[in-house]
């Protein structure tokens, strides 16, 4: 069950009508637009159709001019151009795109170079010895998805006759490098009008700034760094990332195409950018050499092409196997020292590998969703990521322990640092107050945002299609989540360890929907449990099998839905599945000969005997609104039939209840209270005041029975006969388990049998109900008891000494009782079923 606090949009109704009439869209389609800033027919059609021509013009980015004019002086002049690249699939992309672009504008392709910097020798963004070295093999550095805050290395490339174009868009700091032109969406007064874009988005514009016909042949790379770097897709990036993904399915790059059949991506979505081909990429740069993925996305090769996807691919699986182990290695360390219960998670392990610390993080915030800094110590320093929850901008926090770091940078969410090993506790214990100090205990409970709320009847074919217009899906844009209210019917485990679930629900709405909930395979005993009513928080997919296309839901978070309390919903759903006593198990009215019953008043027999779906025959006839007694021999069978009809009935959790003669005090004052207006009982003790409609769910066992029953209607009312021969089998079987003849009692004899020569009437219970045979006991100790076989004493039953000579059983009174009252209920049983059985002289529908 969801531990999460679910938070539903602001459901705007009128401005939803509105959207969905000039959008041509359903209303709950509209309403996921407005829960995404999308508040005008203009803006809905502009995020719906991602036009390449509405993009901005990327002369608004400031500097854009002195980078292109300083560009085209380069190429003109055939000087040697070297891009500096990120070792992140974001830079490695963004090199890649701007290495192309530019071998396409240079007259010499060979003079147009990149560089990556080692993750783990040189660190994030600009460092002096490579600007050093590069400084005699170039004219022009251009940086992407690194530099902004690389002054120092910036100035020294300028006094070395190296000219810097920086283009970034991680937060700049106090006032920007020395560059002959500095492209960064963030920076202060820039009248771009999108923030958000990526590195390699950046290094997009400055291809369209360089006019470059065909730059829209690198909306594949673009798409997949802007996806792999977790900005928005919102506005500029959302219309690059959708293109993009139109391209990529028929991409000519051979290093992409490469990169997704070792991936096992035929048409790619976002969740393969961000979770299958963004992975590999990231995985060169953070075990090993970062240009392998540059290389990849640049050849022109393809056995060159397939080897390097390959060897990606094995290094993904290595770095994949590195982060599960330290991940072990930090919730250790966590849980050891308690850190999950302070305002933030510093945690730090000698040698981590630092080019997995930023998904380490990322994991531990998933678990205990705290802003997250986890630091790898290697020769006295220490490399961190950091990962911060809503509500903390985590590179003001970071701006605010400066004074501890050696460096560091990044933006609200995620961050890079170094610090010294003597800094770490102090660190520590800064960071945490700052994070206590600017969150909220509010701000500690993960949120699970729900679009809107829907009935089953809603989730079309054509919803899920009208949904699939609001892809790609990712930060900013999250994919739709829509919560309904159903009963689980059945569940169902799935998948190689029955690790999964699928289960069918319904409403009133909607007669079966099939769901699928992926991971949730552990739950299946509480959603039975709770089956009644349960909130689902679920995307609608279309499930196609074999030619056949239908709905089905995909289940990402579930929650009790709420209900009233009371016994019924007690025992139904918190007790269940019960232990109950034997005497749950028999027939009370087996043994109520002769008890009185009422006047019978004129009524109507509807006689539905044999009817296959008696609960369908049920909610055809009654309204949940209409009294309806529903009628049952045992008390075991209330309860079940009771919550049969409570999942099966669309909304019965609030209007039916059950009660049997074995109800205790406080149980039957609720009851007196209560306004069920369908009681499933045994009719044996219930309230005064008669019922319109009375329901034979089951033949009643004896004659007596039957009048009992019948007395309960009230006059002008119904007598509904429904059960069938079914219930005629299962009688019968009742009969030969709680009311057992000679073979069965040596059996309860047997199995009840210790070395120890006696038995606690619980464990006796638990040996019989695992058979079938707990209703037996009762009849049992009573037989035995008077036989001289067992004593009984409290709560145990001691075995005798067994006599000389053979006992007869007719000889006890009991058992001459039981088999009585056995047989004369099995005759009356083989009765019922026959045509003339209702021999009343009523009027009765056939």
């Amino acid at each position: 069950m969801d531990k999460r606090k679910w938070i539903l949009h602001t459901q705007k109704h009128q401005l939803a009508q509105e959207l969905a009439g000039g959008l041509n869209i359903s209303p709950l389609v509209a309403q996921i637009l407005i829960n995404r800033g999308i508040t005008t027919v203009e803006a809905g059609r502009q995020f719906l159709q991602c036009d390449l021509a509405e993009l901005p013009d990327p002369f608004l980015m400031s500097g854009m001019a002195e980078a292109v004019e300083r560009i085209r002086r380069a190429l003109t002049e055939g000087e040697r151009i070297v891009v500096y690249g990120d070792y992140d699939a974001d830079g490695q992309t963004a090199t890649a795109l701007l290495v192309r672009a530019l071998r396409r504008l240079a007259h010499a392709p060979e003079s147009i170079t990149y560089y990556l910097p080692d993750r783990l020798e040189e660190g994030y963004g600009l460092n002096s010895q490579a600007v050093a070295a590069l400084s005699r093999e170039a004219d022009l550095l251009i940086s992407v998805d690194c530099g902004i805050v690389s002054h120092r290395e910036v100035q020294e490339a300028q006094g070395r006759g190296l000219d810097v174009i920086v283009t970034d868009h991680h937060e700049p700091g106090p006032g920007l490098p020395p560059a002959v032109a500095v492209l960064n969406p963030k920076r202060e007064g820039c009248a771009y009008p999108f923030k958000d874009l990526a590195g390699v988005g950046v290094a997009l514009k400055l291809v369209q700034g360089l006019g470059l016909a065909a730059w829209e042949e690198y909306l594949d790379l673009a798409a997949l760094g802007t996806v792999a770097d977790l900005v928005p897709l919102q506005g500029e990036n959302r219309t690059i990332v959708k293109r993009g993904l139109e391209r990529m399915e028929g991409t000519a790059n051979l290093g992409l195409r490469a990169l997704m059949e070792a991936a096992q991506v035929s048409k790619p979505t976002a969740y393969d950018l961000g979770f299958r081909l963004g992975p590999r990429l990231n995985a060169g740069g953070r075990l090993g050499d970062p240009t392998r993925g540059v290389r990849l996305l640049l050849t022109e090769d393809e056995q060159e092409a397939q080897g390097l996807a390959a060897e990606l691919s094995e290094e993904n699986a290595r770095r994949q196997q590195v982060e599960l182990t330290i991940l072990k290695e930090a919730v250790e360390v966590v849980e050891k020292y308690g850190l999950q219960r302070r305002p933030a998670v510093v945690v730090w392990g000698e040698n981590w590998h630092q080019g997995v610390v930023g998904i380490v993080a990322s994991r531990l915030v998933e678990l205990y969703y705290r802003p997250t800094v986890v630091i790898s110590l290697v020769n006295g320093e220490g490399v961190a990521s950091a990962r911060s929850i809503a509500g903390l901008h985590l590179f003001a926090a970071l701006s605010d322990c400066a004074h501890l770091l050696t460096k560091f940078g990044g933006h609200a969410m995620a961050a890079g640092l170094t610090l010294p090993r003597e800094n770490l506790r102090e660190f520590q214990g800064l960071f945490e107050e700052i994070c206590a100090a600017r969150l909220s205990p509010e701000d500690y409970l993960p949120k699970l945002y729900i679009d809107g709320r829907t009935q089953l009847g809603e989730v079309t074919e054509e919803l899920v299609n009208q949904l699939s217009m609001l892809e790609p899906h990712g930060l900013g844009n999250p994919g739709p989540l829509l919560q309904t209210e159903v009963a689980v019917l059945r569940t169902q485990r799935v998948g190689a360890e029955n690790q999964h679930l699928k289960l069918w629900v319904h409403d009133a709405t909607a007669k079966e929907v099939p769901a699928i909930a992926f991971g949730f395979g552990e739950d299946a005993g509480e959603l039975e449990r709770r089956a009644e009513g349960i909130a689902l928080a679920f995307v609608p997919t279309i499930n196609a099998w074999q030619g056949t296309r239908s709905v089905q839901l995909q289940v990402r978070a579930w929650q009790e839905a709420p209900s009233a309390d009371s016994y019924v919903r007690r025992w139904l759903v918190e007790n269940y599945p019960w232990r109950l006593g034997p005497s749950l198990y028999q027939s009370a009215a087996l043994q109520a000969a002769g008890r009185a019953a009422g006047p019978i008043a004129p009524h109507r027999l509807v006689d539905l005997r044999g009817t296959h779906d008696k609960l369908k025959a049920l909610r055809q006839r009654r309204t949940g609104a209409e009294p309806t007694l529903i009628l049952l021999n045992r008390a075991v069978s209330t309860l079940e039939v009771c919550r049969q009809l409570r999942i099966g009935v669309p909304g019965g959790g609030g209007f039916i209840g059950f009660e049997h003669e074995w109800l205790s005090p406080a149980d039957r004052a609720e009851l007196e209270r209560s306004s069920f207006s369908w009681l499933v009982s045994t009719g044996l003790d219930l309230p005064g005041g008669r019922w319109p409609s009375v329901w034979f769910w089951e033949p009643p066992l004896t004659q007596e029975t039957h009048r009992l029953w019948s007395a309960l209607v009230a006059e002008g009312g119904e007598i509904v006969a429904v059960y069938g021969p079914r219930d005629v089998r299962s009688l019968q079987a009742h009969l030969q388990r709680e009311y057992p003849d000679r073979t069965g009692l040596a059996r309860v004899y047997r199995l009840l049998r210790t070395a120890e020569g006696h038995i606690s009437r619980q464990n006796a219970a638990d040996r019989l109900e695992k058979v079938g045979l707990l209703g037996a006991l009762p009849a049992a100790m009573g037989i035995f008891s008077e036989l001289g076989l067992w004593r009984v004493e409290g709560e145990a039953i001691f075995y005798l000494p067994e006599p000389e000579r053979k006992l007869d059983l007719e000889q006890a009174v009991l058992y001459n009782k039981i088999t009585k009252i056995r047989d004369q209920a099995a005759v009356y049983l083989k009765r019922c079923l026959e045509r003339g059985f209702f021999q009343d002289g009523l009027e009765r529908e056939n």
